[in-house]
């Protein structure tokens, strides 16, 4: 799977592996000049962690199944559900990556001690998930609670799963907390 993955982010050539069919660039060359979002990032495997480090320290991408490297400017923003420092210090993620990447470290706690953000949330996502030509969909007050008093331990994820449910199960626009998830 790390081949994926690199091919992916890096780019393959035709061949390079099993289903690689043509030339392909991958996610850092079309976002040269940009930024570039890699989430879970503590799931990746020592071997692409390697891969990744490389990239960010040449500032050069080579594509899978190819000995040629081209230069990419790219800023690359990360995100990770687990504490990077920690895993660092555990010896499951690489330091000098973990440096590399930890420039600016924004924090942001779960969605359970933000329970402001979760009616803001929510609005966006009924707004998201508002069926074509209809209105946005409305939670009953009942509803409004329940999802007020979760702690949501899937966090922003778990929310807008939880919505997307809803709005399919609700009738006439209204969401009822029959439609929520028990």
């Amino acid at each position: 799977t790390d081949t994926l993955l690199e091919a992916e982010l890096f780019g393959h050539t035709r061949n390079a592996f099993t289903g690689a069919e043509r030339d392909r660039s991958g996610l850092f060359e079309a976002a040269d000049g940009g930024t570039l979002f890699l989430d879970e990032l503590a799931s990746t495997s020592p071997a692409f962690q390697a891969s990744l480090l490389r990239v960010l320290q040449s500032g050069e991408v080579r594509k899978v199944g190819s000995t040629q490297s081209r230069r990419v400017n790219v800023r690359v923003t990360a995100a990770s559900n687990a504490p990077l420092q920690k895993l660092v210090s555990a010896g499951s993620f690489r330091a000098d990556l973990y440096y590399r990447l930890s420039v600016l470290s924004i924090e942001l706690p779960p969605l359970r001690q933000r329970a402001g953000d979760v009616q803001l949330l929510t609005n966006h996502f009924l707004r998201l998930f508002q069926p074509a030509g209809a209105a946005i969909p409305r939670l009953t007050r009942e509803a409004t609670e329940a999802l007020a008093a979760h702690d949501f331990p899937g966090n922003v994820r778990e929310l807008e799963n939880a919505l997307r449910r809803a709005v399919a199960l609700s009738s006439g626009g209204l969401i009822t907390i029959d439609c929520l998830p028990p």
